[in-house]
């Protein structure tokens, strides 16, 4: 009998910008989302054809290496270790619809750090999906693999669009649109090179708290949040067109139309008001915060003979800039 030879696969996925449309969407309105060339790395290797073990190690998250059995992974809600949450439910979910035989290892890098907001627990289930479907031979469709990930999202945070999902999966720049909770129509959009600068404001936001933070606001002030929710959708239509248009000044003058409203849900702060404040006077088309807010990023759209001048403003106001290119392809398999 010939022995046995381990099998692994590398794999990555981008992160994520949102451009415009944060919020809302978790309340079944549309976005715009760009995935960025900083990208989720893992590798996967089958070092057993039986028996059902698996085994991670993603330092990256502070995570050297734990083991168990497949089916105990994320079982009761529970992880080996915090870093692992994200892996275990991927995993969970993957042997629920398609189970297979066979002791896997994970390992996980990636080129951004966590603490930036740029979607990498979503870059990370795709991978594991992604991973497991092509070690065992699976023929896994994009719009397949959205599905599986937002299940496995969806057993660690309950909260959620699924909208960096997406972007993790189908790369470049998408309109996202989330009209029910079974719904979901992901249009992946013709886009220009977006002249975008990326600014990390220095705090690390905690995207669950601000997602329920302005839910609770819309509990207490319902027609007025919701007009803002319809304010945002109308600035995703009309910044659509914008986006694949190229007309960088009207989608400039979006971007702080939007942050305006977010400022107005209670999830600015004064560290990325500082860098949006920064980059507007220092001639930028438009500035904005990306994502829940509390922190993390922002994002500039400026033109390119300004772009020096925006950065230098940026890192005045005490932002640090983060070199990131957008519409970045989606998961993928690496040599």
């Amino acid at each position: 009998m010939n022995p046995f030879t381990p099998h692994t696969l590398h794999v990555s996925a981008p992160g994520k910008l949102m451009l415009l449309g944060e919020h809302a969407v978790v309340h079944g309105r549309p976005c715009l989302v760009t995935a960025v060339d900083s990208r989720l790395h893992l590798s996967i290797t089958l070092n057993d054809p039986v028996g059902n073990r698996f085994s991670i190690s993603a330092p990256d998250v502070g995570v050297e290496h734990v083991e168990g059995m497949v089916a105990d992974a994320f079982a009761g809600g529970f992880a080996l270790a915090p870093g692992t949450r994200f892996i275990e439910s991927a995993l969970a979910v993957f042997h629920q619809w398609f189970p297979r035989e066979g002791s896997i290892h994970i390992e996980t890098r990636s080129d951004f750090s966590s603490q930036l907001g740029l979607g990498s627990s979503s870059a990370t289930v795709a991978c594991t999906l992604f991973a497991l479907g092509k070690l065992f031979g699976l023929r896994l469709e994009p719009l397949q693999l959205f599905w599986l990930g937002l299940q496995a999202i969806s057993q660690v945070q309950k909260l959620g669009s699924g909208f960096d999902l997406a972007a993790a999966i189908y790369g470049g720049t998408l309109f996202f649109s989330n009209p029910s909770p079974k719904e979901r129509e992901i249009i992946p959009l013709n886009v220009p090179d977006l002249p975008l600068v990326v600014a990390y404001s220095g705090i690390k936001a905690d995207t669950p708290t601000y997602v329920g933070r302005v839910a609770e606001r819309m509990a207490n002030w319902p027609a007025v949040v919701a007009r803002i929710f319809d304010a945002m959708e109308r600035l995703v239509v009309m910044g659509r067109p914008a986006l694949e248009n190229a007309e960088w000044s009207t989608f400039g003058q979006l971007m702080d139309i939007q942050h305006g409203l977010l400022h107005g849900l209670g999830v600015d702060t004064p560290e990325t008001a500082r860098l949006v404040f920064a980059a507007r006077q220092a001639g930028a088309y438009g500035a904005k915060l990306s994502g829940a807010g509390g922190g993390d990023c922002v994002i500039v759209l400026t033109a390119n003979d300004s772009r020096a001048e925006v950065e230098a403003a940026l890192k005045a106001a005490g932002g640090q800039i983060v070199q990131v290119a957008p519409n970045a392809p989606g998961v993928r398999l690496e040599d």
